[in-house]
């Protein structure tokens, strides 16, 4: 967890084709599994809109 805490915004772990996870320093972890559930993205993308479904087309493509 040191390097989530001194060197990155985040981290996603992904599972199942459905399920993500979000890390973030000093904040709990976050879960999302709605297909259109916006998933938060680091400040260097944020005009991003990212969405659970547009992740897992992105990954299986």
């Amino acid at each position: 967890m040191y390097r989530l805490s001194t060197l990155v915004e985040l981290i996603y772990v992904v599972r199942d084709e459905q399920t993500v996870f979000v890390y973030r320093p000093k904040q709990e972890t976050a879960v999302f599994d709605e297909p259109d559930a916006l998933i938060p993205v680091p400040s260097f993308a944020s005009d991003l809109q990212l969405t659970v479904k547009d992740l897992f087309a992105w990954l299986l493509n």
